[in-house]
């Protein structure tokens, strides 16, 4: 919708960040603002622990974002993400005999499928984010996201399943509703690697089969491509704190000085690093300085960098040949900007990597030169993703018998029952767009809240 204001937040365990941003007519997105405001302490690996607090920065981050401009903010739609280790990504495949064998496969066929599939993953603990068609086969045909007007007596659907724990969900959702946000027109919650995708990688990259790795302080999400879809997904308990904790303790100096020479003096390749370096931290009270060798602190954080590497191949093992990979590793969120991860991680795994930047269109070439980096690369995805799950919403196809497709997060109304023209389903496009554009929307504050 055209000069629809939409502000996308990412909840991360160190900063929570917003960046607004509007539509033009012609579906060209410009980001209006960033802002960031801290977390440390009531978000934690992705988790939140203090529903108040957490209330307390959304609603600040929103108003630092939202202060430079117009508009009220009844008029403003919010999307934000959920992660950490409970989320679950799985595939699941449902089949069904047809009752007319000799007759095409029909749209309302696939979408009772659909239905189905929702059905048997569905539970009282896990909430359904995102239901993703990955494919169709009638009988012993190819797989196709078209089956629509084949012949056979099977039909078999393919889909991936990403859901949450309800009770951290219903978290997320009592927090947003507790701050600002709730004076928002709407809202939607999404799975992160869903929308950082948006912001860094190309179609051509998740065809060739890439792994996309955000790099946050305390979780990090683990996604693997191939043939233009996700095929597996992995949030992992590995982050920018456990470093920071590990040089605490290995050089015996407080948080916030290991924070501080990581940030300044860190790498993860411990060769390049001369044994004579060394930095002084101040000591407490006026005590001397202690001198802490550079090269320690090198080794310390390359042990944790090897972990994520091979988390990493795990991962893209569960799903093809690492070598397979054409697109390689691409490494966001904070903790891709530690100098030399990308290096040091394409050295253990023998896959090739880079960091990935946003490249999107900011009002000021300051604000540009700002918000693409690794660090926005969600937050800017969650604001690409909503705008492109309206233009879906938007050109939705007319169902014939008034049929609904179940998929979480795309909204249709079913026809009405006198219509003129009914136009056909294009079932193919409709399906490509909503694998390529999955959103969960929150539901209505229950009274409780």
């Amino acid at each position: 919708m055209p000069n629809e204001i939409v502000v996308g937040i990412d909840l991360g365990s160190t900063f929570i960040r917003a960046a607004v941003g509007k539509q033009d007519s012609e579906g060209n997105i410009e980001i209006l603002s960033i802002a960031k405001v801290p977390s440390m302490g009531h978000v934690h690996n992705g988790e939140i622990f203090n529903i108040h607090k957490t209330a307390s920065a959304l609603s600040e981050v929103l108003k630092k974002a939202t202060s430079t401009v117009n508009g009220k903010s009844n008029e403003v739609y919010y999307v934000t993400n959920i992660t950490g280790p409970h989320i679950q990504v799985r595939n699941f495949s449902v089949n069904q005999n047809r009752e007319n064998p000799s007759e095409p496969v029909a749209a309302e066929e696939i979408i009772q499928l659909g239905t189905r599939a929702n059905n048997s993953i569905s539970d009282n603990s896990n909430h359904l984010l995102h239901a993703i068609p990955l494919g169709f086969k009638v009988d012993q045909g190819k797989d196709t996201l078209d089956p629509v007007g084949s012949i056979g007596s099977l039909i078999q659907g393919d889909y991936l399943f990403v859901t949450a724990d309800k009770e951290k969900y219903d978290t997320l959702k009592r927090t947003n509703f507790s701050s600002d946000l709730k004076s928002i027109k709407g809202g939607n919650t999404v799975f992160s690697l869903l929308a950082t995708e948006k912001s860094v990688l190309t179609e051509e990259e998740k065809t060739a089969g890439v792994a996309l790795v955000d790099l946050g302080s305390g979780t990090s999400e683990i996604g693997v491509y191939q043939n233009n879809r996700l095929r597996n997904s992995k949030v992992i308990s590995w982050g920018g704190d456990q470093i920071t904790e590990d040089i605490s303790i290995g050089l015996n100096i407080s948080l916030d000085h290991a924070e501080a020479i990581k940030t300044k003096y860190g790498t993860s390749l411990s060769k390049e690093i001369d044994l004579k370096e060394v930095v002084l931290i101040p000591g407490i009270a006026g005590r001397k300085p202690t001198p802490v060798s550079v090269k320690n602190l090198a080794i310390i954080i390359e042990e944790r960098v090897r972990e994520l590497a091979a988390a990493i191949y795990v991962e893209i093992s569960k799903v093809t040949d690492p070598d397979a990979l054409k697109g390689g590793i691409v490494l966001v969120g904070g903790g891709a900007q530690l100098p030399d991860i990308a290096e040091s991680i394409q050295k253990m795994t023998g896959i090739e990597c880079r960091v990935g930047e946003p490249a999107e269109r900011a009002n000021s070439l300051q604000l540009e030169e700002e918000m693409n980096n690794p660090e926005y690369a969600s937050t800017l995805g969650l604001v690409k993703l909503y705008f492109e799950q309206i233009d879906i919403t938007n050109s939705m196809p007319i169902m014939e018998e008034q049929v609904i497709l179940n998929t979480p997060g795309t909204t249709v109304s079913a026809p009405q029952t006198k219509q003129p023209e009914k136009q056909k389903v294009d079932l193919r496009k409709f399906l490509n767009r909503v694998v390529e554009v999955v959103m969960g929307n929150d539901e209505e504050i229950p009274d409780k809240y």
